[in-house]
């Protein structure tokens, strides 16, 4: 097993417990458990850090060619993104979700195949490789933080409108913190991926000889660029706030999945690579 491999498993192992521990503190409220929680997610953090070094030195190249590759690498952003809005919101009853769903990025990434070669596609050689992909997986794992904001809100909403509060819903954030949360990742994701798409143009202009091929997930990139700008024209110019700038999170959420996942099944395409 390479070195990478093995802090890949503990990477795993650690969120689990994080998870675990941030269960704890959601369904009991203790405090104590959140702070562990927090601890334990950024020890592996480093870990999944380190991880991916490896892995990059390994194969001499940016580790971001293939699913496996782009998987590692989203769950690491997913996390680094929540530890660091973590505790200004005051959203630890979200870590549950992060951490399982990290873990599952971390082992489906292990069990799909991966290209062993560390050569990349004459396509990928390209210096604006990095950056295009780099910047729409953190915009990716943005947007599926603000997902997780968005419907904890909703959620939460409902149930308070209903009067079914239980124990778990007494601990989870104000609906205030969740929607200044979901607004403010979208703030962080929406550049990131406008930078993708940006970068991307520049990427195919030097390796087909044209910016825009209207390929699916160009196109379906666009389609999800144009759903979270209008998320942003909602929440700032007309000032709309809550349960309906909230669903469009959710429907730009599907765009995100879409375009990650659902693009790459159809098999043509000019992002197909590896995938």
């Amino acid at each position: 097993m390479n070195p990478s491999d093995v802090l890949f498993a503990i990477t795993a192992v650690l969120y689990s417990a994080a998870c675990v521990l941030y269960l704890w503190n959601l369904i009991e409220g203790k405090l104590q458990a959140g702070r562990f929680a927090f601890r334990t997610a950024t020890i592996a953090l480093i870990a999944h850090t380190e991880g991916i070094a490896l892995l990059g030195i390994a194969l001499r190249r940016a580790p971001f060619a293939n699913l496996f590759e782009s998987l590692i690498f989203l769950a690491w952003a997913l996390v680094l993104i929540y530890l660091l809005t973590a505790r200004k919101f005051r959203v630890a009853a979200l870590g549950p979700f992060v951490m399982s769903l990290s873990v599952c990025m971390i082992v489906v990434a292990s069990i799909i195949p991966r290209n062993p070669s560390p050569s990349l596609l004459s396509e990928l050689n390209s210096r604006w490789s990095i950056v295009h992909v780099t910047s729409c997986l953190i915009g990716y794992a943005s947007f599926t933080l603000a997902f997780t904001a968005a419907v904890s809100y909703m959620i939460h909403e409902r149930m308070l409108k209903a009067k079914r509060v239980n124990v778990s819903h007494i601990h989870l954030p104000a609906l205030s913190a969740l929607d200044s949360l979901a607004y403010k990742l979208v703030s962080i994701g929406f550049p990131m991926l406008t930078l993708g798409i940006v970068t991307g143009a520049f990427w195919a202009q030097s390796a087909w000889s044209s910016y825009w091929h209207w390929d699916p997930k160009e196109t379906w990139s666009f389609i999800t660029w144009l759903i979270y700008a209008t998320y942003l024209h909602v929440r700032i110019i007309q000032g709309r706030q809550g349960k309906w700038s909230n669903r469009l999170l959710v429907i730009g959420f599907i765009g995100v999945l879409v375009t990650f996942f659902g693009v790459n099944s159809l098999g043509y395409g000019l992002h197909r690579y590896n995938w």
